[in-house]
């Protein structure tokens, strides 16, 4: 920790070395006379105290402590333990003595130490802000992000979103490298697309290292369900016969969904030959008749169609955290163990966090990361490439808003933040060279709204909005990109759906079985449905379990809040529906006859769900890349030694979040991670020595 006070530092100079007239150029501390140079009353700066405020430093929290009398700042005490003892801790005196010669946050830094110094520099201004009583605006954000910018080729390139949140690579310098590894491939992130690509391509024959920043005891994975379909277990745990499904269908209906943005190769792949990689991924288990599963159809006494309309969707999703794996975490760090099996001179290093990428030329040849056992860096040398499988962004709220605008359009009111990961491997890529997907860029829910709330999931019935009436055709995309017309219906409304006695099992046990969709649509869950059914009915205008019901419609309407003229909107809309229902024809939204239930006999149900359209899991875009899973550039070209998967790769969901199955974000995590690590593996070109004396010494 450094520390200097106003009277130390002065001390430190001596009469010789700080004249009077360079410390009347040093604002404030040249002791103005009574009512100033202008004779005018003198008015404070500052309200006298002490203030602290926090920065971003490259391993975590920055503090700076300040002391103000009424125009000086008098102390400065800045604590950057949790930086680098030789660089950030180094910096922090220097620091210091900037500040005080300053007498502000507008400094020049240490050399060498550029991630310290920023941080150094936020939390003096929010020190500064707090002083003077005016909030604390960070640097350039009142300037505009021009459209039109120039790369760092000098070319202009014209961006059609913000890249504030980009920042800079930090700059290690070589001195600190404690020691250096060589692969042939190094992975960063041991999760769903990970440990699959590290696991495969040590299979293939290469040597590998897998990178990450969390401890191998209690390693953790979001989520647990993977989808896919025509597996084994799907066979034999399912009972769905291993050629139940045709990969062309699962392609047609995703880039239909996708309005033909999915990058084409990528969906060929995971559709042609997931069941295939769940087989292999699966021979971590003992017994995979033990592997639970999430859906439950009973698929021979309903006679389920998998085709809803102009889309499809799939039984099979598995939960990882099943027979001897104790949750999903325990599964990426069994494929792991899989791949040092298979290549005994391949490595793991958990807690190891990767913070920028190497660079010789074009070309991506390894990443140098800190350990967080002993706060020393590692340089890691490739030789065919390095996969970014460093997770999403939706943790950092700039890059959420910056790329996720449809999300942030949709909720112009709320700080966009999910679940997932901060998307510091994505700016990885991107200071490499890289780009983001080309828009718009999805996430886990964000632009869809009426979602998960509903008491049959999110089914696709009769939707209608505040007014009373229906908006769209409420079963398109099955049904998260129907859910897109939820999310542009007045903010603060609701979104009510309603169905009958006499058709509600057929309608609850004919809806996908995608994320959000009631999983389970046996004859056994449509009993305890009944019972909860009939409590709403005896609740009479209270309702109960989410439901209201009644014998008319009339009556309903009231119980769900409609009133005069919406009231009358509701009714008609029903009828409507159901005239609609009975012709097996939709005039007015083209809605498929099969997804399509008679809404006429008494009583009638109905349930009004909250509008929110940020309920966000993770974000899906990524950076751009091809079908092999190279991150490609500003011309879209690959740039050689880079590879991304998982949520840091774009190409799987690249309009709006599509389930035609629970657990699909993992599945082609997975699938896809795999096969990037088989094609390095096989036919992954050599790119670099794997040598730092022959291939680069200098970062991005």
């Amino acid at each position: 920790m450094a520390s200097v006070s106003r009277r130390k530092f002065l001390r430190g100079f001596g009469a010789g070395a700080l004249g009077l007239t360079a410390l009347a150029a040093v604002p404030a501390l040249a002791e103005e006379g009574p009512g100033g140079p202008g004779g005018g009353a003198s008015v404070a700066l500052y309200t006298a105290g002490t203030y602290t405020g926090v920065g971003t430093g490259i391993n975590g929290d920055v503090t700076v402590t300040m002391t103000f009398t009424d125009n000086d700042i008098t102390e400065v005490t800045i604590n950057a333990d949790s930086e680098t003892p030789e660089i950030g801790g180094a910096a922090a005196k220097e620091l210091v003595e900037q500040i005080f010669t300053a007498q502000g946050a507008d400094i020049d830094g240490v050399a060498g130490a550029t991630i310290t110094s920023e941080a150094v520099k936020e939390a003096a201004a929010k020190c500064i802000s707090a002083a003077m009583g005016v909030a604390y605006t960070p640097a350039g954000a009142n300037t505009p992000d021009p459209v039109q910018q120039t790369n760092a080729a000098g070319e202009t390139v014209y961006y059609s979103m913000r890249r504030n949140w980009v920042g800079e690579a930090p700059e290690i310098a070589e001195a600190d490298i404690a020691g250096e590894y060589s692969a042939d491939v190094i992975v960063i992130g041991a999760n769903y697309s990970g440990a699959p690509c590290f696991r495969m391509a040590c299979e293939k024959g290469d040597t590998c290292i897998v990178i990450d920043t969390q401890a191998e005891d209690g390693f953790n994975s979001y989520g647990g369900e993977l989808g896919h379909f025509n597996s084994t277990w799907q066979e034999e745990v399912l009972g769905v016969p291993k050629d139940t499904f045709d990969p062309t269908d699962f392609i047609d209906s995703w880039q239909l969904q996708s309005a033909g943005r999915a990058q084409p190769d990528l969906l060929r792949k995971f559709a042609q030959r997931n069941g295939e990689i769940v087989d292999w991924m699966f021979e971590v288990y003992d017994d995979i008749h033990n592997v639970g599963s999430v859906c439950t159809i009973d698929q021979a006494e309903n006679k389920y169609d998998y085709h809803k309309g102009h889309f499809m969707t799939y039984p099979a999703t598995a939960t990882l955290g099943s027979d001897n794996m104790s949750s999903s975490g325990d599964w990426c760090r069994a494929q792991v163990k899989k791949g040092l099996e298979a290549s005994p001179d391949s490595q793991a290093f958990y807690e190891m966090t990767a913070k920028v990428l190497i660079k010789n030329g074009d070309t991506v040849c390894g990443v140098i990361a800190r350990s967080e056992k002993d706060g020393l860096f590692y340089r890691f040398m490739s030789r065919k490439g390095v996969v970014l499988a460093t997770g999403d962004f939706s943790a950092n709220s700039d890059m959420y808003s910056a790329l996720c605008t449809e999300v942030q359009e949709c909720n112009p009111y709320t700080k966009l933040t999910g679940s997932g990961r901060n998307g510091y491997g994505t700016r990885m890529g991107i200071w490499a060279g890289g780009v983001m997907e080309i828009g718009p860029r999805a996430a886990m829910g964000g632009a869809t709204s009426a979602l998960p709330m509903g008491f049959f999931g999110a089914a696709g019935g009769l939707w209608l909005n505040k007014y009373g009436k229906r908006y769209c055709n409420e079963a398109f995309g099955v049904p998260f990109v129907a859910g897109c017309q939820s999310a542009r219906q007045p903010i603060g409304s609701g979104i009510v759906q309603v169905w009958d006695n006499g058709h509600w099992r057929e309608f609850a046990q004919n809806q996908p079985t995608g994320h959000f969709n009631a999983a389970d649509i046996s004859d056994t869950k449509m009993d305890d449905y009944a019972a909860k059914l009939a409590e709403a009915y005896a609740a009479g205008p209270e309702g109960a379990n989410g439901v209201y019901a009644a014998d008319d419609l009339e009556t309903l309407a009231s119980y769900l809040g409609y009133e005069g003229e919406a009231a009358e909107n509701f009714v008609k809309s029903v009828q409507t529906y159901d005239a609609y229902a009975e012709a097996g024809k939709d005039p007015d939204y083209a809605k498929s006859a099969d997804m399509m239930f008679r809404i006429n006999e008494p009583p009638f149900y109905g349930e009004k769900n909250t509008r929110n359209a940020n309920i966000v899991l993770v974000t899906l875009a990524g950076l751009f890349v091809d079908g092999d899973g190279k991150v490609l550039d500003q011309n879209f070209e690959p740039i050689p030694g880079l590879y991304a998967v998982g949520n840091a790769s774009g190409g799987r969901f690249p309009l709006q979040y599509t389930s035609p199955m629970n657990g699909i974000s993992i599945g082609m995590a997975t699938v896809l991670g795999a096969l990037t690590g088989e094609y390095i593996g096989t036919e992954g070109p050599v790119v670099s020595s794997g040598d730092s004396a022959t291939s680069a010494l200098g970062t991005v």
